[in-house]
């Protein structure tokens, strides 16, 4: 089986302000059907370093959700593990704050933009081998073309030009501003785009 390295974000919870890393559940339902396992990656900088040090992922995952302009722990480990993709030929996929981060590590930017929280958008595209295809969308933060990083390419946009799939020139790269995860059941066509890329 193979192996991905999932990012996590981190939040406090509860009256006591309890830190703890989480992840969306519905992620789990994605590695059952891909036949992989998941390895969680905590907001811990060490401890992150000995598991990036110590296993050889298949690929990896930077997860969506929280601010990627927070210069935060989340952000040492995501560049830790965008040098490690970069550096083995590892697949790298980003989601939603996930592709912002890795545009951020490019020299892109990212900036505040209109109608993209819980929204539904259209976009075409041939990576998904769907002429088009209909995607949710829950970010306030949003790459435009003249944002995109060095060595960058725009697979698909919206209407109103904002860039929802990206992937890099020579590195297996990829960013997806939508949220595979939070449909009921995973489309038939991220399921097979997902299995792919890894």
């Amino acid at each position: 089986m193979k192996k991905i390295f999932i990012t996590q974000r981190s939040d406090l919870f509860g009256k006591f302000n309890e830190k703890r890393d989480n992840l969306d559940s519905r992620f789990s339902s994605i590695f059952e059907k891909l036949n992989m396992i998941p390895i969680f990656i905590p907001n811990n900088v060490s401890l992150a370093r000995k598991i990036i040090k110590n296993i050889k992922p298949n690929g990896i995952i930077l997860s969506p959700g929280g601010d990627a302009l927070k210069k935060d722990t989340r952000y040492q480990i995501e560049i830790s593990l965008i040098k490690l993709a970069c550096k083995n030929n590892i697949p790298l996929l980003g989601i939603c704050r996930g592709a912002q981060s890795i545009n951020i590590y490019f020299k892109g930017k990212i900036k505040k933009i209109a109608n993209h929280v819980r929204k539904n958008h259209a976009l075409k595209t041939d990576l998904l081998n769907k002429k088009t295809i209909t995607i949710n969308s829950y970010h306030d933060y949003g790459i435009k073309e003249n944002y995109l990083g060095k060595n960058l390419k725009v697979l698909a946009t919206t209407k109103d030009g904002s860039v929802e799939l990206f992937k890099h020139k020579t590195k297996k790269i990829i960013g997806m501003m939508w949220h595979p995860e939070r449909y009921k059941n995973l489309r038939s066509f991220e399921l097979k785009f997902i299995k792919k890329f890894f």
